[in-house]
C-alpha cells in the first residue's frame, strides 16, 4: 500500500477550475480555427485493439503503448496513444466511400493519449497523460496540402492567444536517403544523436570512420549544418542536387511548400527555420515534419508531418499553456455568478427560490447552506455577488471589488 494513497501516477495532474476553464476555453479556441478551415470533429474511443496501432505506429511508439488483455476474448488491447492511427481505421472502415471518391478528407479532434515515458539507459519508465487539439488531412499529397497544414497550425495557435512562435520544418526523406547510402552495420541510431545536438565535429569524425562515396559524406555534413531560415535551402550545392535526383525533388518540394505558405501569409515566413537534420520520427513520417516551438515550453507546442496516406499535427496543450503564460497572458477570468447562502437551514427554500429565479433568468447561481457572513464570503468562490440570509431574518447583498474583497451592495433590509 502506498503512503499516499491520493498521489497521481507519473505524469498526470489535476486541473483546478480556472485551469479547467482556461483548457476548455483554448480547445475552443483551436477547433474553432480548424472549423474554419473546413475540419470535421470526429471521437475516437480511448481503448482500441492494439492490432490498430501496431499496424500504423513504428516499432518504438508500440512500444510505448499501455497494453492489457480484454476480459472474455483474450485480445490485446491499449490505451490510445496516438489519435493518427484511430484516424486512418475510421477513415478507411466508415469514410471508404468519400475517400475511393477521390474526396481529401479534413478531421479534427480534442482526446487525452497516453503513452509511456522514453528513458535512457534502462531507468523506470512512468505513465504520461497528453491532452491534444490536432488536424489530419487524408487524400491529399501535394505541396499545397503541406503549406496548408502549416498555414492551419500558424492561424490556430494564433486563435488560441499565442503570436511568438518558431515552426520548424524538415522532410525526414532527405535524411533517409542520405542514411540508406551509408554501409550496412552504420549505428544509425548515433549519427540520430549527434545530428539532434548539431554537433558538427560529431558527425565529421563519424564521417571520416566511413568507406562511403563523396556525395554521402558531404550529404551528412549538410544534414547537420542546413539549419536556418528558409533561404537556406538556396545553399545546397548544385552538384550534390545533380547526382542525387530524390534529393532535388524533396529540396524542390520543400522549396514550394516554403513559397506557398510566403505567399498566403507573408508575415509567417519569418516564423518558418529549416532543420534538414531533424530525424526524429524518420521510420514513421514519409516527408514533411513539422513542429512549432515557444519560449517557455519545454517541448514543441505542435508535432506533426507527412505519413503514409495523410499528414497532420497534433498541438499538445499542456505545452501550449506553459508558452501563453511565459508570454505573459492575463490570468482566467472569474466565472461570476450569484452565491445565495442561507445561515439556516430552515431557510433553504427561500434561498433556492431565489438561485432558482436568477437561472430563469439565464444567470449563473448556486446555494450554501449553513455558514454566516465571514465564512460565507469565504467560500463564495467564483461568485462576484452574493446574497446572505442570515438566522435573524436580514438580507444582506454583497459585490466583489476588484481586490477581491466584498463590499455592501445597498444597506441590509429586514425581510
Amino acid at each position: 500500500m502506498r503512503d499516499d494513497a491520493l498521489a497521481l501516477p507519473r505524469g498526470a495532474r489535476d486541473l483546478l477550475p480556472p485551469a479547467a476553464r482556461r483548457r476548455a476555453r483554448l480547445t475552443r479556441a483551436l477547433l474553432g480555427a480548424l472549423d474554419r478551415w473546413g475540419y470535421d470533429l470526429v471521437v475516437t474511443p480511448a481503448i482500441e485493439y492494439f492490432e490498430v496501432f501496431g499496424r500504423w505506429l513504428a516499432a518504438r511508439d508500440r512500444e510505448r503503448c499501455v497494453r492489457f488483455i480484454e476480459a472474455g476474448t483474450g485480445e490485446l488491447v491499449t490505451l490510445r496513444s496516438d489519435i493518427t492511427p484511430q484516424i486512418a481505421r475510421l477513415s478507411a472502415l466508415r469514410l471508404a466511400e468519400r475517400r475511393d471518391a477521390g474526396e481529401a478528407l479534413r478531421l479534427c479532434y480534442a482526446a487525452d493519449v497516453v503513452r509511456l515515458d522514453e528513458r535512457e539507459l534502462g531507468a523506470a519508465r512512468g505513465q504520461a497523460e497528453h491532452h491534444q487539439v490536432g488536424a489530419e488531412l487524408l487524400g491529399d499529397d501535394r505541396p499545397e496540402a503541406d503549406a496548408e497544414l502549416i498555414l492551419l497550425c500558424a492561424e490556430a495557435l494564433r486563435a488560441a492567444g499565442l503570436t511568438e512562435l518558431t515552426i520548424e520544418l524538415a522532410d525526414v526523406s532527405i535524411a533517409r536517403g542520405v542514411f540508406e547510402r551509408l554501409p550496412p552495420g552504420c549505428d544509425i541510431e548515433a549519427l540520430h544523436r549527434l545530428l539532434a545536438r548539431k554537433d558538427s565535429a560529431g558527425v565529421a569524425r563519424f564521417v571520416d570512420g566511413l568507406e562511403i562515396r563523396d556525395e554521402a559524406r558531404r550529404g551528412l555534413r549538410l544534414l547537420c549544418e542546413l539549419f536556418g531560415a528558409p533561404d537556406i535551402l538556396a545553399h545546397v550545392p548544385a552538384d550534390i542536387r545533380t547526382a542525387w535526383p530524390w534529393l532535388d525533388a524533396a529540396l524542390a518540394r520543400l522549396e514550394a511548400v516554403v513559397r506557398l505558405c510566403r505567399e498566403a501569409d507573408p508575415g509567417l515566413a519569418e516564423r518558418l527555420v529549416i532543420d534538414l537534420g531533424e530525424v526524429r520520427g524518420h521510420d514513421y513520417y514519409t516527408g514533411l515534419r513539422l513542429r512549432a516551438w515557444a519560449r517557455g515550453a519545454a517541448g514543441p507546442l505542435v508535432y506533426g508531418g507527412r505519413y503514409g496516406g495523410g499528414a497532420g499535427f497534433a498541438v499538445e496543450l499542456d505545452a501550449l499553456e506553459a508558452a501563453l503564460d511565459h508570454a505573459g497572458a492575463a490570468p482566467e477570468p472569474r466565472r461570476g455568478g450569484e452565491a445565495v447562502i442561507a445561515e439556516d437551514p430552515a431557510l433553504l427554500a427561500r434561498a433556492s427560490a431565489r438561485a432558482r429565479d436568477l437561472r430563469a433568468e439565464g444567470k449563473r447561481a448556486w446555494v450554501q447552506v449553513g455558514l454566516s457572513l465571514g465564512p460565507a464570503q469565504a467560500a463564495a468562490g467564483e461568485a462576484d455577488r452574493l446574497t446572505h440570509l442570515a438566522c435573524d431574518g436580514r438580507v444582506t447583498t454583497w459585490l466583489r471589488g476588484q481586490a477581491d474583497e466584498w463590499r455592501p451592495a445597498e444597506e441590509s433590509e429586514q425581510r
